[in-house]
Parts: structure tokens; C-alpha cells; sequence
């Protein structure tokens, strides 16, 4: 499934190992579109998106499903 996001977020910047690194953020752009990845978590959040339009900030990001239906819209 893909997602548009429709309000701009603010996220922890993460490093390989799924740790937060201080004062480091990253911003998901409104019209970015992600897709969803079932395969698993890896810092614990309730949903995996992928950039699929090369997010120049972030390449994944992991959100709860509240933050899902308030900030993306499905396209497909």
C-alpha cells in the first residue's frame, strides 16, 4: 500500500542500530508518497514506511497507526 503524506511531520533522526540520535530530526514533506512494509518493525513503531520519492531527509521512517491516519492518505 502507498501513502501520501498530507500534514508535515517532524521525526528522531535513527541510527542503524534503531537508537535515537540526539538533537538530529528529520522532516516527512508534505505530497511525499511512502510505502508500507509488513515485514517488520525496527525501533518498535506500529507501522514501517519506505520513501518511494527519495525523502531527503529520511528513507523509512516507523510511526503509530494514529500518526498514519492523521498525517498520510492512501493512494493505492
Amino acid at each position: 500500500m502507498r501513502y501520501k503524506c498530507i500534514k508535515e511531520m517532524c521525526l528522531p533522526m535513527c541510527d542503524g542500530d534503531g537508537f535515537e540520535i540526539p538533537n538530529e530530526y528529520g522532516f516527512v514533506t508534505v505530497g511525499s508518497i511512502w510505502e508500507r512494509d509488513d515485514r517488520g518493525s525496527i525501533i518498535g513503531g506500529d507501522v514501517h514506511l519506505d520513501s518511494v520519492n527519495n525523502n531527503p531527509d529520511l528513507g523509512w521512517i516507523e510511526i503509530s497507526f494514529e500518526n498514519l491516519k492523521e498525517n498520510f492518505a492512501l493512494i493505492e
